[in-house]
This record gives C-alpha cells, sequence and structure tokens, in this order.
C-alpha cells in the first residue's frame, strides 16, 4: 500500500514540473485571446493581385470493358514410337 501513495504522490510532483516547465516555456494558456495580439501588419491588397483559377467541370467518361479472350483448346496427337525397329545397333559395342 505504501509504494501506491508514494508513485501517486511521485505521479503529482511530475505532473506540476511539467505544468511548471510549459509556463516558462511560453505553452501556457494564454489570458488574452490570442487574435486580440496581431502577429504582423495586415497586408494590403494591390492591383497585381492574380486572378482566380477558373472552374474546372470535370466530364465522366465511360468506357466499355474489353471483351474476355474465348478459350482455345489444342488437342496434339503423338504416334506411337515403332518396337524394336531400327535400334538393333544401339548398345551392341562391337
Amino acid at each position: 500500500m505504501i509504494q501506491r501513495v508514494a508513485i501517486f504522490a511521485a505521479s503529482l510532483v511530475a505532473a506540476a514540473a511539467l505544468a511548471v516547465g510549459f509556463a516558462i516555456a511560453g505553452l501556457a494558456p494564454a489570458a488574452t485571446p490570442v487574435a486580440a495580439e496581431p502577429v504582423s501588419a495586415p497586408v494590403a491588397a494591390t492591383a497585381d493581385a492574380p486572378t482566380p483559377a477558373p472552374v474546372v467541370q470535370v466530364d465522366t467518361v465511360y468506357v466499355t470493358p474489353q471483351a474476355t479472350p474465348q478459350d482455345v483448346v489444342v488437342t496434339t496427337v503423338v504416334t506411337a514410337a515403332r518396337g524394336g525397329e531400327g535400334n538393333e545397333n544401339e548398345g551392341s559395342g562391337d
């Protein structure tokens, strides 16, 4: 039980240290709204301002799908090999 109390106290000290560090760094919530403080002077509009881009209309194009290829069946006919004719001299070693 004492460990839980010690961990809770240490987490409170760490949170307080982070809060102080953020306040010193300037990341604390401001008392006045940010919009009330001007960051820079307003920019005056010039005559050379670019014209806005024209509105682009996107057309939808429908494309017919390609025809599926037809199956082609190739049948090969293998002739029977001749029995023993023509192979009499193979392996004779004479």
